[in-house]
């Protein structure tokens, strides 16, 4: 009996033995599997590098997964470059007394000698941006190293003196032949935005540039919906100071808006040239830096943010200031009817009450005027928005986030943000020219003296006829919003 009892243990721990070799072994496989993933996945890790590092090598750029936002009104955007100076001081003057935000690339270096013109930018409501600590090209374009250095050598200087870290960029002398893939690529991994320019003033082309030579250039430049306007503030730049009222004066008879850059703004950056400094970029060091700046991400995630919700901010300042400009002007403007003639179509009158003028700009209700020319207005109580119907446009207008989303034949075409529009007494008010260009047409005439008002309008023949089944099935009317 006892020799049954012991045949019996030792038949289990036989049992017990074998499972924990088994547990083992599935654990030993197991654990090569794991290592073996692992491995698979960091060669693919090296491998994907590997890739990038040959493509930016070639010159070639990855597209950029960002979003911006295009404002509504054509719209100047006037930076100054190599300040702050004794100059600076002035700059701001004018730009305070002209209600214009604007855009400062400071040098490290020259922040340090002015902090107070520095803290000003800011608390003026103006963009500060990088512009490096010595502006000295061969140790900027030597090695990115170095250029990354000043760039956060400025960086904590503008945070100690006025507690912002600038995400926007600006190169010395701008990027093309200094720049090459590795630059451009690096900066966007650390969150930063390069902007170059669309219109150079032609201030830094030599010493002392006479003003009216400056005014000559700015006044044979192209005109784009943005502007990015390229001056300098710094010593020896007078000639720019004097200027710049008469270039405000001459963008806003135009009919542009003035806004100080963001990172929500699309950069202006020249195309990748041949490199002319003479510099040698290993895969060793490649991978060094792409780690440094993605840290330097992970570490400063809310500065864009901050930037757009400080430039909101002041865009609700101005946009207050330019009401309260407006309610003065229209308490001094007689009441006259407006005359509208539509080319091959019907004119119409538009009664006092009706319509107002802002700084000479037409205004009225949305539903009023699109109806006027025979389009359809439907309010979606539930969205906040209006969906102005007219030939293949149609037009949604959101009160929440002041955008304008356009669409043809239903199809989603363009999208303009911190669009011109408001609310009064429940009606959304809207500029006449920018609604009538919106659906194809344009203004071709506009006479506003103190007695007589009237507006010469002109829509595309092919659009001026009644709705029908084919137009209006591919109509935000037909899609429920």
């Amino acid at each position: 009996m006892r020799f049954q009892v012991q045949r019996a243990t030792i038949s289990q721990k036989r049992v017990q033995l074998s499972m924990v070799i088994l547990l083992l072994v599935s654990l030993f496989f197991s654990t090569i599997s794991v290592k073996a993933t692992e491995n698979d996945g960091y060669s693919a890790q090296v491998q994907e590098g590997q890739d990038l590092y040959q493509k930016l090598k070639t010159g070639k750029r990855p597209q950029s997964e960002k979003t911006y936002e295009t404002p509504e009104q054509p719209t100047v955007y006037l930076t100054f470059d190599d300040g702050p100076s004794k100059l600076t001081s002035q700059v701001l003057d004018i730009l305070d007394k002209e209600n214009v935000k604007a855009t400062f690339f400071a040098l490290g270096e020259q922040a340090q000698a002015h902090p107070a013109l520095v803290k000003r930018i800011v608390q003026d409501g103006h963009t500060l941006g990088n512009h490096s600590y010595n502006h000295v090209y061969k140790e900027l374009y030597s090695d990115f190293q170095t250029f990354w250095d000043q760039i956060q050598r400025s960086e904590d200087l503008f945070a100690s003196l006025a507690d912002t870290r600038p995400q926007l960029v600006r190169a010395p002398g701008g990027t093309y032949t200094n720049f090459d893939a590795y630059y451009y690529y690096l900066l966007d991994q650390a969150g930063y935005s390069v902007m170059d320019w669309n219109v150079d003033s032609g201030d830094s082309k030599r010493l002392r540039v006479p003003a009216n030579e400056i005014w000559q250039t700015i006044k044979g430049s192209p005109l784009e919906h943005e502007i990015n306007i390229l001056f300098h503030d710094g010593s020896g730049h007078e000639s720019t100071v004097e200027v710049l009222p008469q270039v405000i004066s001459y963008y806003k008879k135009l009919g542009y808006a003035f806004a100080p850059l963001t990172t929500k703004v699309k950069p202006k950056q020249f195309p990748v040239g041949k490199a002319k400094w003479s510099r040698n970029m290993s895969l060793a060091h490649f991978q060094e830096l792409l780690k440094e700046t993605q840290q330097y991400a992970l570490a400063h995630p809310i500065q864009a943010d901050k930037d757009q919700k400080d430039a909101e901010r002041h865009l609700a300042q101005q946009t207050a200031v330019a009401r309260e400009e407006t309610a003065q002007i229209l308490s001094a403007q007689a009441a006259l009817p407006l005359q509208v003639h539509v080319a091959g179509g019907s004119s119409f009158t538009i009664e006092p009450t009706e319509y107002q003028l802002r700084a000479n700009r037409i205004e009225m209700p949305l539903r009023f005027l699109i109806e006027k020319i025979g389009g359809q207005v439907e309010w979606q109580a539930e969205k906040k928005t209006a969906n102005a119907h007219f030939g293949v446009y149609d037009l949604e207008y959101d009160l929440s986030t002041r955008s304008i989303r356009m669409y043809t034949l239903g199809n989603s075409v363009a999208t303009y943000s911190l669009a011109d529009m408001d609310l009064q007494d429940g009606k959304i008010i809207v500029p006449l020219r920018k609604t009538i260009d919106l659906l194809g047409g344009r203004i071709t005439n506009t006479v506003i003296e103190s007695d007589k008002r009237e507006v010469s309008v002109a829509l595309r023949p092919f659009y001026i006829f009644k709705e029908n089944n084919s137009l209006l099935k591919n109509s935000l009317f037909a899609m429920g919003g």
